[in-house]
């Protein structure tokens, strides 16, 4: 993902720390029970005050939260998995296809087997000279051979950027740097940007980037700082060499690889980028960059 210009942090409640980790039980468990009474327990705040403050944290209900974030799951498979619906219904937490078919046509204005349909029409039509390559338009990069790697569980501190991902602001870096120093965490840090949706199907307000520290256990939160597990698993990993703003036709060049790997399948998100730096800085011309795609045999 992109890295923007550095940027100043907003005032921070100090019930943040639960907020935070409310949010990474629901990116993780968009199948399960996500009702308002369910997370207000598992926050430890009543159902009323969850709602009041999440609303006002993050701009929509938690209900609108996890709904949207169950139908842009079940239109980002759609695009690439061949599914049955009635299996990406469950798989998104609606035990009701029928339910399942009538959210998703609310939010898209077509139900789930047209939109398939529309997305294979909108890229078979797509024009044949499209970005795709270190040849596009924008900042010179260059990219490896992609291959294949388990990356290894891992707990890693973050802060998370609503917004655009052009507009991630190095100063979430350096503040995780500062606290990091706090905790008197030792050299060499390893540095991670993590992209949970995709342009084109998240609206750009709604992207969700967590610029992110590997830790070596849970440490207590602070401010905005948050903590989640990291799962590991195969990814299919690309190097990238040059400046973050060339991230994008990196990724233009690379997701076809993927989709096409020999005895593999793109499974989706995270999208996460390991930065071989010392400190993420977006005015280097010359950054190295692992880019990892979750995938899966089959």
């Amino acid at each position: 993902m992109r890295l923007g210009p550095a940027g100043e942090g907003g005032a921070v409640s100090a019930e943040w720390p639960v907020l935070t980790a409310l949010l990474v039980h629901i990116q993780t468990h968009l199948e399960d029970d996500l009702t308002l009474e369910a997370l207000a327990a598992r926050a430890g705040y009543s159902p009323h005050h969850l709602q009041r403050l999440f609303k006002a944290a993050i701009g929509e209900t938690p209900k609108a939260y996890c709904e949207r974030l169950r139908l842009e799951r079940a239109a980002f498979r759609l695009n690439l998995h061949e599914v049955k619906l009635i299996d990406l219904a469950l798989d998104c937490g609606y035990a009701v296809p029928e339910t399942f078919g009538r959210a998703f046509q609310r939010r898209y204005g077509m139900p789930p087997a047209a939109y398939r349909d529309w997305v294979r029409r909108r890229d078979a039509d797509a024009p044949a000279d499209a970005p795709r390559s270190a040849e596009a338009p924008g900042p010179s990069f260059d990219i490896s051979a992609t291959q294949v790697r388990t990356l290894a569980p891992v707990p890693v501190a973050f802060i998370r950027h609503l917004g655009p991902y052009e507009d991630v602001p190095e100063s979430l870096f350096d503040e995780l740097s500062s606290w990091a120093d706090r905790q008197r965490l030792g050299e060499p840090r390893v540095w991670m940007g993590i992209g949970h949706d995709a342009p084109g199907v998240t609206p750009p307000e709604h992207l969700r980037f967590d610029a992110a520290l590997v830790v070596p256990r849970p440490l207590a939160p602070e401010g905005r700082i948050g903590f989640q597990q990291l799962p590991g698993g195969e990814h299919a990993i690309t190097t990238h060499a040059g400046p973050y703003a060339s991230l994008p036709n990196a990724y233009a060049a690379i997701f076809p690889r993927v989709m096409s790997l020999p005895g593999y399948r793109f499974v989706g998100l995270p999208a996460i980028e390991v930065y071989h730096t010392a400190k993420v800085n977006v005015g280097y011309h010359l950054n190295h960059t692992d880019i990892c795609l979750p995938v899966a045999h089959g």
